[in-house]
């Protein structure tokens, strides 16, 4: 650990003064005026292109993906340019399309090599090259790794955590470009998932407490307290002062540093972002590799002559040292940026983390736990050292939908817990809810009864939950987005659009959502939401009880997600799309048995809980 107390950026706290107040408004402001200068370089990008002969495509393949492949983790569909692009139009495309990889091909598809905009920070702007000159094949990746579609989706997974990589192309048994894995976005996909188990667990864990508290310490195997005190510290995982060394030191500029010099810095330091202090030595704001290919070269700035104040992201979020891995990923992934400095309790910049460092992070302990607590009596895998609970993890992703949409999720981080076997599971048949007092447990479990049934209204409120919906024009194309039904339906309104192009808000006859906060658009005007009821009728998402409802409905049937229909607000959904909500199938349940299912922190309360209750009330 290293302390900077001259660095100084303090996170927002939750119960700011009339100053602070006034604070972050004016850096909210701040933000704004540079989405809206992002997006007007966006749009101008997206005009110049329109006008002239792409030098780069995007291409899309609809296959139907075996379970337990490489297809099956749903890449991203590839950008993709000739050798003959300079890296200037590749930037260009790059911005208009919103992605950081594109893949280079010859005349006949071909892959011949792999960019990225950490490629174009490194090699092109801090390597002093001019972008408008230099050709894409001169500094690409050439001959990259690459996965079969085919082949098993834990050894492309594995390849990318022991290797770091990224990104990895993807390719049929013909040698045709598939798609591309993103690392983080199949992370991501999983995210949602976990943090549901690592909520109910929560739940699990206070009906626990409440059990303990009534029976009291003095009547606890001392065994069975330790355990559980052990499981109580690893809960929430390790944080991100677990993962500060010196390779997340972070590197300071001055306002008045040229982008050219900062990328230099990059470059030597083997980082992707640069904190930025103004004159009285205050961090000011933060510049990335991301703000290189955008605001710098997409834009056609001259690195050597413009200053980072002039491209960077003022006033960046921050995260204390304490806080859970699982919990930065969350706020990173939200907040749609990639580097998170990281402040002690003096509020003294320590650290600077990016999004890769943190998925690797506990993608690897997952590993690690699996290796220390896979029994002996289960099989071995046959191909690496991967076992059912990492394999699970990966491949648990629905495979119903042959195209996805990039929307970020979140995950809780592994946890060193003390070790469970499946003798020691199976020993144990009790099933408590989180309502259920100590002169009320049933010894013998229902067959229907699920952590999700067992969740109270109001913690069900507070859990994030999917959404699923199908692009009104383009065929084949699905929708997922993430948030709590205490967000309410403006905020769901609000994702539906982003996810939507204007050819869609052609095909529903409606009108898009002005860019303009100050301009409101009818509900007559509005694309209309819907969902299917358990008594199979339409039912309308107008208010935030509809939402609620929804949720709730869509819970009580042991839906993992909930299948919206977008329509003109004046005609119903298609009656060919709708499908009722009672053939939807539950949700896979973890498999008795199998310790190493409980990797993550969410299932480890869940089966530790239920032990721990066991053994107590087997000594009674």
């Amino acid at each position: 650990m290293f302390s900077m107390p001259s660095h100084n950026l303090s996170p927002q706290k939750s119960s700011p003064s009339l100053t602070t107040t006034s604070t972050n408004y004016h850096q909210s402001d701040l933000r704004k005026r540079q989405t809206k200068r992002d997006e007007a370089i966006r749009r101008r990008i997206e005009h110049d292109l329109s006008k002239k002969k792409k030098s780069g495509s995007k291409i899309t393949r609809h296959k139907k993906a075996i379970p337990g492949t490489v297809l099956s983790l749903k890449p991203s569909d590839p950008i993709i340019c000739k050798t003959t692009a300079t890296v200037h139009e590749v930037s260009q495309i790059m911005t208009a399309t919103r992605e950081n990889c594109v893949l280079v091909v010859n005349d006949i598809g071909e892959l011949l090599g792999i960019f990225t905009a950490k490629d174009l920070a490194f090699r092109i702007v801090g390597s002093g090259l001019t972008a408008n000159s230099v050709t894409i094949d001169q500094i690409m990746t050439a001959n990259p790794i690459c996965a079969n579609a085919n082949n098993p989706a834990s050894e492309a997974l594995n390849l990318m955590v022991e290797r770091g990589f990224r990104h990895l192309p993807v390719l049929d048994n013909d040698n045709q470009i598939v798609g591309v894995l993103d690392i983080t976005k199949c992370y991501a996909q999983q995210m949602e998932k976990l943090e549901r188990m690592h909520a109910q667990s929560k739940t699990l864990y206070d009906a626990w407490n409440s059990v303990h508290n009534e029976i009291g310490v003095q009547d606890q195997p001392q065994h069975v307290f330790q355990y559980f005190e052990t499981l109580k510290s690893k809960m929430n995982g390790p944080t991100l002062d677990n993962v500060l060394d010196e390779t997340t030191e972070p590197i300071y500029v001055s306002v008045k540093t040229s982008v050219y010099e900062a990328t230099v810095l990059m470059k030597e330091n083997r980082t992707t972002a640069v904190l930025v202090k103004d004159t009285n030595q205050e961090v000011t704001g933060i510049f990335t590799s991301k703000d290189v290919v955008l605001r710098v070269i997409a834009a056609g700035l001259d690195p050597k002559n413009c200053s980072v104040v002039r491209v960077m992201t003022s006033h960046p979020d921050v995260a204390y040292a304490n806080l859970p891995i699982q919990q930065a990923l969350r706020k990173m992934f939200d907040g749609h940026y990639l580097n998170l400095p990281v402040v002690n309790n003096e509020d003294d910049i320590i650290g600077m983390v990016d999004v890769l460092k943190l998925t690797y992070a506990t993608l690897t302990q997952i590993k690690q736990l699996e290796a220390k607590d896979l029994p002996s009596s289960l099989d071995a895998p046959e191909q690496g050292n991967e076992g059912p609970a990492w394999n699970k993890f990966w491949t648990s992703l629905d495979d119903n939908e042959s195209v996805h949409s990039d929307s970020f999720m979140d995950e809780s981080a592994a946890a060193n817990a003390p070790d469970v076997t499946p003798s020691e599971f199976q020993s144990f048949n009790v099933d408590i809810k989180p309502s259920d007092s100590i002169s009320h447990v049933d010894a013998s479990p229902t067959k229907d009864s699920t952590a999700a049934g067992s969740l109270s209204i109001s913690g069900q409120e507070e859990l994030p939950y999917i959404f699923k919906f199908k692009s009104p024009a383009i065929e084949g194309r699905v929708h997922r987005i993430t948030l709590k039904p205490s967000d309410g339906v403006l905020l769901l309104r609000k994702l539906i659009n982003s996810k939507l192009n204007d050819k869609d808000f052609v095909k529903l006859n409606v009108s898009k959502p002005s860019e303009n906060e100050d301009e409101t658009t009818s509900p007559n005007d509005e694309v209309a939401i819907s969902y299917i009821d358990d008594e199979g009728d339409v039912v309308s998402i107008t208010t935030d009880t509809d939402l609620s409802e929804c949720v709730r409905i869509n819970h009580r049937l042991g839906n993992e997600k909930a299948d919206l229909y977008l329509h003109n607000p004046h005609s119903h959904p298609s009656a060919g799309e709708i499908k009722s909500i009672k053939k939807t199938t539950k949700p896979e349940t973890i498999i008795p048995g199998i310790a190493n299912e409980v990797l993550v922190p969410g299932v480890l309360a869940v089966l530790a809980s239920s032990i721990i209750i066991g053994i107590t009330f087997s000594r009674k």
